[in-house]
């Protein structure tokens, strides 16, 4: 039975983690494709803008040309303007090689994707660039002559419409390439997409069904075992009755030898039946899987054997090392109950359960605890479990977490009921655990705000990073809550 159980679970993590790892994969893809995208969009866009410039530039370029030759009272001719043409002409001619061979420098280096059509209108367009820039060169030299400044106007004018027509041409393809490859990035993207949610389909009716199935199934054996364990109890009940009876008569048959050894079975017996009872009643609360039970039904079935006469001493000493190991377990299981549901809390009240359990955490961990109690009297049993919890949560999360060199616990109950713990360890940003509980659903400060909430009562924490830890519960005196 177990290894089949053990194959149903290796089988089943199998797929789990190769779903897991397809739908990542996926998702890495998808992602890696829209970062890809967006980089492509971006020099695209800069590609297309420099693009337009260029028509921009040539009529700039036209225009300062036009004013070097024409020079009016408010425009005098000078060389400021044949300074300013050059250096129009030299950015639209860096502009215009750099998009031409497909790679632009404008501080960084942008590799330019030119389609074999617009290579095709880089050719046409590039005879009217080399007039313009020529002609352009020939009016920054100030020391030319009326006739050629005007020859070389006439070529800028009457080529600028052919180049102005024949970049926008260029304009339009860069901006139809860029659509192309949009295009194809969605439908990239939209086949990544049909893929994850196949693998979702495939991880909903194949991994978490059957894994929902298994555990239908296991609530309802753990249903079942627990009807026979209440059956096995009724037997138990019956077994130590006669395991009683049946000492009284070895008692009456060994005389005086065995009757100290008698009366100390009767109180181990007396013991184990009060704690075998306290123990299942905790166990069914925190445990609920009634292993304190069946540990004291098996030294009841050994305590049982003692009435049967070993055959030789080696029996005899195995029965009595099995004995001394259900007696170390069931020890163990009781510490474990301790820690769960501590009985000093019920029958001694909420400082003797904490001073405990500091010493407990103090001696594990070499951090100091205090406590200062000014306590008038027992509170409510719901108010001393709530606040046992809570400082229980608390201490555990400052040894684990903050690194404190010492932990101050306060409790008072003069207007209202007050707990205030306090440690100087490395503390944290509040913010970031208020997001976790938002995303995440679950964690000891949430539990210990809800054992507040229960309690009718206000939960504060504050920390700032290298300043320590306050959590403060302030609890009504007047709290009718049936936490």
């Amino acid at each position: 039975m177990k290894d089949i159980d053990k194959q149903i679970f290796k089988r089943l993590t199998k797929l789990y983690l190769f779903a897991l790892l397809a739908v990542a994969v996926l998702s890495f893809f998808g992602q890696l494709i829209i970062q890809l995208f967006m980089k492509e969009m971006l020099d695209d866009a800069h590609v297309i803008n420099l693009a337009g410039r260029q028509r921009m530039l040539s009529q700039k370029l036209s225009k300062t040309a036009t004013i070097l030759c024409y020079p009016n009272i408010h425009n005098p001719k000078n060389s400021n303007y044949a300074h300013e043409l050059d250096s129009i002409n030299t950015l639209w001619a860096n502009c215009h090689h750099g998009l031409m061979n497909g790679r632009l420098d404008q501080g960084k280096i942008y590799e330019v994707k030119n389609s074999p059509k617009i290579n095709n209108l880089f050719l046409e367009i590039d005879p009217f660039f080399k007039i313009i820039n020529t002609n352009a060169k020939i009016l920054a030299n100030t020391t030319i002559s009326k006739s050629t400044q005007q020859e070389a106007l006439t070529k800028i004018l009457l080529t600028e419409g052919i180049f102005l027509k024949l970049m926008n041409n260029i304009v339009y393809e860069y901006d139809v390439d860029s659509q192309l490859r949009v295009n194809k990035t969605r439908g990239i993207e939209l086949l990544l997409f049909i893929l994850l949610f196949t693998v979702l389909l495939f991880e909903g009716f194949f991994i978490f069904k059957p894994i929902a199935n298994n555990i239908r199934n296991a609530i309802r054996k753990l249903s079942e075992s627990e009807n026979n364990l209440q059956t096995a109890n009724s037997e138990l009940k019956l077994s130590n009755q006669k395991l009683i009876d049946t000492r009284k008569e070895l008692v009456q048959a060994t005389q005086e030898k065995y009757k100290l050894k008698l009366e100390e079975e009767k109180i181990r017996s007396s013991s184990l039946v009060e704690g075998q009872e306290l123990e299942r009643k905790r166990l069914s609360q925190e445990l609920h899987d009634g292993i304190g039970q069946m540990l004291t039904g098996i030294k009841l079935q050994t305590e049982h054997l003692k009435s049967f006469p070993f055959t030789d001493q080696k029996q005899k000493k195995s029965h009595e090392e099995l004995q001394q190991l259900v007696a170390e377990t069931i020890e163990a299981t009781r510490m474990v109950s301790f820690n769960l549901a501590p009985s000093v809390l019920s029958d001694f009240g909420l400082i003797a359960a904490i001073k405990i359990l500091a010493e407990q955490n103090s001696k594990a961990s070499s951090i100091k605890i205090l406590i200062e109690d000014q306590l008038e009297k027992r509170l409510n049993e719901n108010i001393e479990i709530g606040l046992y919890r809570i400082t229980q949560e608390s201490i555990n999360n400052a040894i684990k977490y903050a690194k404190p060199t010492e932990i101050k616990i306060k409790l008072s109950d003069a207007k209202q009921v007050q707990l205030t713990i306090i440690d100087n360890g490395i503390g944290f940003d509040t913010t970031e655990i208020k997001a976790a509980n938002q995303t995440t659903g679950g964690s000891g400060i949430k539990n210990m705000q809800s054992r507040a909430q229960l309690l009718n009562g206000e939960f504060k924490i504050e920390s700032q990073k290298k300043r320590g830890t306050k959590i403060t519960v302030i609890i009504p005196k007047n709290n009718e809550s049936k936490y």
